[in-house]
Formats: C-alpha cells, sequence, structure tokens
C-alpha cells in the first residue's frame, strides 16, 4: 500500500503519539510504503520549526529535527514534474502531486479542503481515522 501523509498527520503524530496520526506513523508504519516528495519534505520542515506551534506544543520545541529527518529519509522519494493546481489552497497541491506521481493508494490528511476534493485521482483521499480502520481491516486478513 502507497501513502502520502500531508504535514498536519506528521505534526498531529509529533504532538501525540496515541493519537490516530501517532498510531499511523508507528504501530502502522511497517505496513505501508510512505512516499514523500521534496516539497512535501521541505513543507513539514518548515511547519514544525515555526516558533508560534513550539509554543502552543511545548512538545515540538524539543523534537529533534533529525527524528523527523530520519522518518522522511526512510520514504520513497517521489520527484514532481509538475504541481497542477487542483485544490483551493495551493498549499495542498503538492500532496495531490506526490500522490499522483507516487501512484499512491491513499492521501491522508485532516485538511477539509483536501476531504472535499472530487476528482478522476486513482487515489482515495481519506482522514486518520477512515485510514486506521482500513490499515486494521488489512490487518485482519
Amino acid at each position: 500500500m502507497r501513502v502520502v501523509l500531508d504535514t498536519v498527520v506528521f505534526v498531529r503524530a509529533l504532538i501525540n503519539a496515541r493519537s490516530f496520526s501517532g498510531r499511523i506513523l508507528s504501530e502502522f508504519a511497517p505496513h505501508f510504503i510512505l512516499l514523500v516528495s521534496k516539497e512535501t519534505a521541505q513543507e513539514l520542515l518548515e511547519v514544525i520549526r515555526r516558533p508560534e506551534l513550539a509554543k502552543k506544543y511545548k512538545k515540538l520545541a524539543v523534537i529533534r529535527i533529525e527524528a523527523v529527518i530520519e522518518l522522511v529519509a526512510q520514504a520513497e522519494l517521489i520527484l514532481l514534474d509538475e504541481i497542477p493546481q487542483v485544490v483551493r489552497d495551493v498549499k495542498d497541491d503538492v500532496f495531490v502531486a506526490t500522490a499522483q506521481m507516487g501512484k499512491a493508494d491513499y492521501l491522508v490528511t485532516e485538511d477539509k479542503d483536501l476531504l472535499e476534493l472530487t476528482g478522476d485521482f486513482d487515489f482515495e483521499i481519506v482522514n486518520t481515522k477512515n485510514f486506521i480502520e482500513i490499515l486494521e481491516a488489512q490487518a485482519t486478513r
């Protein structure tokens, strides 16, 4: 199973390892191939460095950037030729493009714009709760 996780999923996992996002990265990570592009990795690193997030979530302030880089380094790197605009928020287009170019099965997000996106995609856009249910169902087969 090939999967793209948006930045919010990563950040929530880093904040709370027991959240749906945290479980995806810790408990279920061996059950899927994580796909990242240079653009999605850059956004993740930029977001976790934001001072306002570190103030709000003390745990983020002490997270080692190396740990995040390690997670991303284990992923399959997808090279994006182009990033078509398909989402209202242009910053979300990189996740759709990464899923398309990486032949993902799922794009996992909590972003409302992405979850409401309709289009002719070869992947499914799901939230973290639904993705956990998919992973649990697959594990029982």
